[in-house]
């Protein structure tokens, strides 16, 4: 009888095994299918030239209603990134351009400002929490599998520890709006960030325990 290698054997299983082996492509499956529905939401700010010639005020993105001074009280332009950044926002559906209104200054001509309204879309993508008004990008997929734990059993189920390189992926959107909010902050959000996940073996192969809450 022909005598088998330890090598060949394990291949073997590994190949019997399919979605229920621990290996780098099945965990890099389990993690990317939970992160399809976990967006990225970060805050996002309109910085605001003052109408008056003041200093700069500071929104953030998700309020109901935003107001923008396309000039200042001298006629002078301003706020032009801001306006760009709704621009980007209304192409998306996430903003709707309202009618200009009209802010009155005493003793200035009165100064025209662009009026948006948050879309349901609009809604549907921003989570609020303790910081404030989030906006959610996109979601994140894995770049590398940096190592991961021996399967052991704990609490009836058999878990691994991963650690991997996480790559931001935003929605078209979100990438010019980024790019035209701060190009530096957009190069550095495409450096890979370490990441951890706890997997759990199941009988449909590996998946994030968050699923299984």
């Amino acid at each position: 009888m022909k005598k088998i290698s330890i090598l060949a054997v394990s291949l073997l299983l590994a190949a019997c095994g399919g979605k229920q082996v621990a290996s780098k492509n099945n965990f890099t499956e389990a993690i990317n299918e939970f992160a399809k529905n976990d967006k990225v939401c970060m805050a996002i700010n309109l910085v605001l030239d003052n109408a008056q010639g003041n200093m700069s005020n500071m929104i953030t993105l998700g309020s109901k209603e935003i107001r923008i001074a396309k000039k200042n009280s001298d006629g002078d332009k301003i706020n032009k990134t801001a306006l760009k950044q709704m621009e980007i926002l209304t192409d998306a559906d996430l903003y709707e351009k309202g009618k200009d209104s009209t802010l009155i200054v005493d003793g200035k001509p009165d100064i025209a400002q662009a009026v948006y309204y948050r879309t349901a879309k609009g809604e549907a993508n921003m989570l609020n929490n303790a910081q404030g008004s989030l906006l959610c990008l996109g979601t994140q997929k894995v770049n590398k599998i940096a190592l991961f734990t021996e399967p052991t059993p704990a609490n009836g189920v058999t878990i691994t520890k991963v650690v991997y390189d996480a790559k931001f992926v935003p929605e078209k959107w979100a990438e010019h709006l980024l790019k035209t909010t701060d190009e530096n902050w957009w190069k550095t959000l495409q450096e890979p960030q370490r990441r951890t996940a706890i997997l759990v073996l199941t009988d449909k192969g590996w998946k994030d325990e968050r699923v299984l809450h």
